[in-house]
């Protein structure tokens, strides 16, 4: 089982390649009565403080791919790049979704923290949508399939929480 990534651990995030792909998701959720939509990509980062854990991180378009923004994940405080990854440290700039107040199945996301989907929109659409085989398994380690039942079964009755902040 994954272990629980926390503020101040330091994640290894691949940079992005073309082959990111096959693991982007156009989430759309209701916001302040207007329909809302966000590009994520699904990234497989690696926990450093704790032994090289996977983390499942969802990170919007301009944070991963538009080096020109002001957003982009290597503008982020004290970031740095070795090799094909970049090097952070998990602050109040990420948010995170859970199964529980425990922690388990933790996940992480790098956003517009403005965005405010149900943290569930995120875990049903990794494995309802079409991303890579992979960024489903990864997914499902989280927990994700479980969720995804959940949420069919109850349908537009299923509300759920939002992000937390690190």
């Amino acid at each position: 089982m994954p272990s629980i990534p926390e503020a101040g651990n330091t994640l290894s995030i691949p940079t992005y390649t073309a082959e990111a792909e096959k693991a982007v998701q156009d989430l759309s959720w209701s916001q302040s009565f207007q329909t809302k939509t966000g590009r994520y990509y699904i990234v497989k980062a690696k926990n450093v403080t704790k032994a090289g854990d996977d983390v499942l991180l969802y990170v919007q378009d301009r944070f991963y791919k538009d080096e020109a923004s002001a957003d982009y994940i290597g503008k982020l405080p004290g970031a740095r790049k070795e090799g094909g990854h970049f090097i952070v440290t998990i602050n109040d700039r990420f948010q995170y979704g859970q199964k529980n107040k425990e922690g388990e199945n933790r996940w992480v996301a790098l956003h517009d923290k403005n965005n405010k989907p149900y943290q569930h929109r995120f875990i049903v659409l990794t494995i309802q949508g079409k991303a890579a085989d992979w960024a489903k398994t990864l997914a499902k380690t989280f927990g994700a399939s479980e969720l995804a039942e959940t949420v069919s079964r109850l349908g537009s009755s299923f509300v759920g929480d939002y992000l937390h902040t690190f």
